[in-house]
């Protein structure tokens, strides 16, 4: 504070730096945080569904990042259990998913609304998983309710009185997701949380600063982008970005950070954020998605978006 009140700024942001990349600020940090579920700074509500049982949990994340449950719906999901994997198994996606659009005036079959879940995400797409039109939606109107009261297809479906009571309270739906699992969902560590934030702000000053060595070390090997490029093609492509010297400003907030369910027990994880980035000559402000590993303690990027 005595920097701050004798006008050093650049001590003071080097010092902010610093302790964004400790993983034992970050440690104190979310000591009084509700992190159970992930950690949230741009988030309002949180889907959990448990496709075993099956049911739906909606959590509202609370001012102080406290996380409260508000209720448990029964749904009925995909006839076939596990993974999705191609367009027809008849299987719920398994994994973390946007919720992006509302539908009001659908066939009578899908009941009263429908809420799109962004089914493929980037992950799927980066394994080939196909498929599309995975909603949260209703029950028929009319038809015989036999026809979905054992499964679906692959989406997630409650009673009409229910989707409507969901849709009405999930106004913003850029402030929403969705956790599918196979079962229940593991809690999350503290230390993995603090692991990854402070590894992210430790990748985030390495790209500030150009340092091509250090960035490329938080890229795992197993680094692949939609269109199949794999990290040869992002070493290659960072040596020549970073022989270019720029004086870059690059800022990244309104974290969310959730685990990402999935069968091989890995600790996967979604984060998604807002980038500020200028370099002088052109600038960037929009959300930027990371799937990201923990890999005996040590943060690696999967896919960048």
């Amino acid at each position: 504070m005595d920097c701050y009140r004798e006008n050093c700024s650049n001590d003071l942001e080097n010092k902010a730096e610093q302790l964004l990349q400790s993983k034992k600020y970050w440690r104190d940090r979310l000591a009084q945080y509700d992190t159970d579920f992930g950690y949230y700074e741009n988030l309002r509500y949180l889907l959990v569904v448990d496709k075993d049982q099956p049911w739906l949990d909606l959590y509202e994340i609370k001012s102080g990042h406290s996380v409260e449950i508000i209720k448990t719906i029964d749904v009925i999901v995909g006839k076939n259990s596990g993974q999705k994997l191609y367009k027809g198994d008849l299987k719920t996606p398994t994994g973390v998913y946007k919720l992006t659009e509302r539908l009001n005036n659908l066939d009578q079959f899908y009941g009263p609304t429908g809420i799109v879940i962004a089914y493929p995400n980037a992950l799927d797409k980066v394994l080939k998983r196909t498929g599309s039109g995975i909603w949260i939606h209703g029950f028929p109107l009319r038809e015989d309710r036999n026809l979905i009261t054992e499964n679906t297809k692959g989406c997630v479906a409650m009673e009409n009185d229910r989707v409507l009571d969901l849709a009405n309270t999930l106004s913003n739906l850029n402030q929403t997701l969705i956790i599918l699992t196979d079962g229940r969902l593991t809690r999350v560590n503290k230390d993995d949380l603090a692991g990854i934030l402070s590894g992210l702000y430790s990748w985030l000053a390495s790209w500030r600063e150009s340092e091509y060595k250090k960035n490329i070390s938080f890229y795992s090997r197993k680094f692949k982008t939609i269109e199949g490029n794999d990290i040869s093609w992002l070493r290659d492509l960072k040596q020549r970005i970073f022989k270019e010297s720029k004086e870059l400003k690059l800022y990244f907030n309104k974290i969310n950070i959730a685990p990402y369910p999935n069968s091989e027990n890995r600790k996967l994880f979604y984060v998604s954020g807002l980038l500020q980035y200028s370099d002088g000559k052109k600038s960037f402000k929009g959300y930027k998605e990371l799937y990201v590993e923990l890999n005996n303690g040590l943060f690696e990027i999967l896919i960048e978006k």
